[in-house]
C-alpha cells in the first residue's frame, strides 16, 4: 500500500499499483484521465495546482485523445487497403466494368501487374488501378 504525507499531519491512500509483465504498456486516455482525477483529488488544499498547468494537461489529454482516433482511422484505412490488394489475383480471368480515360470500358483481366507496390488490372492491354474497377460479372455473363 502507498501512503503520500500531505503538509498537514493527515496521511493520504493513493491505492495499490498492479504491475503488468509481457509487453510495454502503453499509457491511454483512460489511464492519462485517472492520473489526472487522482492528482486533482490529492492536492494540496493551501497549495493548489495553478491553472495553466491544469489547462496544459487538458490539452495533452486531447492531443492524445486525437492521436489515438488518428491512429484508429490509418488502422481501419490500411486494412482496407490490403484486403483489396488481397482480392486482385481472385480477379485473373473475370469479365470486369473499369472507368479510365476512355470512359466505361468492359473486357476480361488478362493479367495483374504491380506498379510501385499497388496491383494493376491489365484489361484488353490496357492497365488500370484498382479504384478503377466498376463491376465484375458472373461466370454466365
Amino acid at each position: 500500500m502507498t501512503t503520500v504525507n500531505a503538509t498537514g499531519s493527515g496521511t493520504y491512500n493513493t491505492g495499490t499499483a498492479e504491475k503488468k509483465t509481457g509487453a510495454m504498456q502503453e499509457l491511454g486516455k483512460d489511464v492519462f484521465l485517472q492520473l489526472m482525477v487522482t492528482q486533482l483529488k490529492y492536492q494540496d488544499p493551501l497549495n493548489p495546482q495553478d491553472n495553466s498547468a491544469f489547462v496544459a494537461q487538458m490539452a495533452q489529454f486531447t492531443s492524445l485523445e486525437q492521436m489515438q482516433n488518428l491512429n484508429a482511422t490509418v488502422t481501419k484505412l490500411l486494412e482496407a487497403q490490403n484486403s483489396m490488394y488481397a482480392g486482385a489475383p481472385a480477379l485473373l480471368g473475370r469479365q470486369v466494368e473499369v472507368f479510365g480515360e476512355a470512359g466505361l470500358r468492359t473486357g476480361r483481366v488478362d493479367a495483374i501487374v504491380f506498379d510501385l507496390g499497388k496491383p494493376k488490372l491489365m484489361v484488353d492491354g490496357l492497365k488500370y488501378g484498382m479504384e478503377a474497377l466498376q463491376k465484375v460479372f458472373g461466370g454466365d455473363e
